[in-house]
């Protein structure tokens, strides 16, 4: 099974919203496309539809929590279920940037995340965040799952960005895909970083992991062309 995760770069509606990137992600060619910072609002249908019509039918949203938030979509060639899993409840930001669903025909558990950019002044709520995201790879641990999305950390992240919970969710037992270009994010003045991830438990295997920043004629990331700020991270997955 293809996977992708991708960062539309919507912030909210601060930034364009391109309907092109519905064809681009089609182009990957992932049976399940997990989309984090999607916030296409008058376009909604339109984005939905496209993918639906190349064979996308299915299609689940994180949800509406009431306040301006980022939204996860869950797009599979594959039928998904809701995953009974607590949500966080310590602010209306993160769980609209959670989506947890199960795909029962292969027996794999999803959950799709974007760790919101919370301000310094709000070091405590990145740090809650990382805690239920450790307490939720630790119930996933002894079964075949999957956590995606741009997690806003790296390896050497520090504390107060939720880096010593990555390392141990990490040494827990799960293992991420890596790709040879280590660099998801392109932001201002050449920036580079890697903290789009997937993460499987020891019942997947991941191959063939890289980061498309073209494929098609469409820009993912990379350029001021470019559809994002984020390229997209496309693996195989054997679970």
């Amino acid at each position: 099974m293809l996977i992708a995760t991708w960062n539309l770069n919507n912030r909210v509606g601060k930034v364009r919203f391109r309907t092109e990137a519905a064809r681009a992600a089609i182009a990957l060619g992932a049976d399940v496309l997990v989309f984090t910072e999607y916030y296409p609002q008058q376009y909604e249908a339109i984005f939905s539809r496209t993918l639906h019509d190349a064979g996308w039918l299915y299609q689940e949203m994180s949800k509406d929590t009431g306040e301006t938030a980022n939204r996860i979509l869950i797009a599979a060639r594959l039928p998904l279920q809701p995953l009974n899993l607590r949500l966080p409840d310590f602010d209306r930001q993160f769980p609209s940037n959670v989506l947890c669903v199960g795909v029962p025909s292969v027996g794999i558990s999803i959950v799709g995340v974007r760790v919101p950019w919370y301000e310094k002044q709000d070091v405590g709520l990145v740090i809650d965040a990382w805690e239920w995201l450790e307490s939720t790879a630790a119930a996933l641990l002894k079964q075949p799952s999957i956590i995606l999305g741009d997690l806003n950390v790296g390896l050497k992240s520090k504390f107060s960005r939720g880096g010593e919970h990555f390392r141990r969710i990490l040494e827990s037992g799960w293992h991420r895909a890596t790709p040879k270009d280590a660099a998801s994010f392109y932001g201002d003045h050449g920036q580079q970083s890697e903290i789009d991830h997937i993460l499987g438990t020891k019942f997947c295997e991941f191959s063939n992991e890289r980061y498309v920043t073209a494929l098609d004629g469409y820009l993912f990331a990379g350029t001021n062309e470019a559809i994002s700020d984020h390229a997209a991270l496309l693996v195989e997955a054997r679970c």
